[in-house]
């Protein structure tokens, strides 16, 4: 895999396991980078919020490894997981309205890296300010760009 930076076409789906809600799916741009135990991927994502239209931009940097994710989401509304199977971390949502205490245990983290682009399956139970809120998962696929 070329360690130089590469644009890709990232799609991600995020859903809570058993609720009702719809899967939440966003297509966008970003940049991929190999580095010695896997790949950095960087992107942002970009929302309307409903009932205002505003739009929310969202950087995030993946770090992807065999075994091993960590997702740094950046800006006002910023966090780190970390996600290795069978792992409690604990960390915080920080908002500006201030931080909130929020701790996963991953049930699943699946990863395929091939030099077209890559996958990563996440499966995990979220807990915020010390109570159980939701079994999430996230899907994030990478295609890059003018690869077949």
């Amino acid at each position: 895999m070329s360690n130089e930076a590469r644009p890709v076409l990232v799609t991600i789906v995020s859903s809570t396991v058993g609720g009702d809600e719809p899967p939440i799916r966003l297509r966008c741009s970003g940049q991929m980078k190999a580095t010695s135990s896997g790949c950095m991927l960087r992107y942002q994502e970009v929302q309307s919020e409903e009932g205002t239209g505003q739009t929310i931009k969202q950087d995030v940097m993946l770090s992807v490894q065999p075994d091993r994710v960590t997702m740094n989401r950046l800006g006002e509304f910023g966090t780190t997981m970390v996600f290795v199977k069978d792992r409690r971390f604990e960390g915080a949502y920080h908002t500006p309205y201030g931080d909130l205490e929020l701790a996963l245990f991953a049930t699943q983290v699946n990863v395929a890296l091939e030099e077209s682009g890559g996958s990563v399956h996440l499966e995990y139970q979220l807990d915020m300010q010390g109570s159980y809120a939701a079994v999430q998962t996230i899907d994030v696929t990478w295609t890059v760009e003018g690869a077949c």
